[in-house]
């Protein structure tokens, strides 16, 4: 992973919605997105408890933001002040690359909404982060997520096997 600058995670504003940081108190909020069936359905098995949701918290975003200075940030509906979804970045040592991920209720879909989101972050991953590069992932039958990518700037990479899955990787690198 390229060297990122030491930065506080932020609060992003697009919009429709509030990107910020991601807290314990969201945990029964996330819990609800992530055991929706079709929420979940390209992604496998999550936490089903809120208990469990709070541990992923702890040991995923929160822990990434001191690790690396970055993660997944809540998304926040502006019109009625509530957390949707995320959308965000992981570093993936697997892969030392970075990912840009989302996740939405699904009475959002269809609107633009990942697009919305992940312009803003991808714009926080060049311009405040200084990354070179951010790739997305998505199972192959996962149509919608991976018409985000192109939007992203990003470009087709390869197929690879990623925790499991089949997934494809798509690259937006710094030129």
């Amino acid at each position: 992973m390229t060297k990122v600058k030491t930065v506080t995670m932020k609060i992003i504003e697009t919009e429709r919605c509030i990107l910020r940081p991601l807290t314990l108190d969201d945990a029964e909020a996330l819990n609800r997105v992530n055991r929706i069936p079709e929420v979940v359905k390209y992604i496998g098995p999550v936490e089903d408890a809120v208990a469990k949701t709070a541990d992923y918290l702890r040991n995923g975003p929160l822990a990434d933001y001191q690790k690396f200075g970055f993660g997944r940030h809540a998304c926040i509906d502006k019109s009625n002040n509530q957390l949707i979804g995320f959308c965000g970045l992981k570093y993936l040592p697997s892969l030392d690359d970075v990912d840009i991920g989302y996740r939405l209720l699904p009475e959002y879909w269809g609107k633009g909404l990942a697009t919305e989101t992940s312009l803003a972050i991808m714009d926080y991953a060049k311009k405040t982060l200084g990354l070179e590069r951010v790739i997305g992932l998505a199972m192959p039958e996962n149509k919608a997520s991976i018409n985000v990518f192109p939007k992203l700037g990003m470009q087709y990479e390869r197929n690879l096997e990623f925790m499991g899955e089949d997934c494809v990787l798509w690259a937006w690198q710094q030129k």
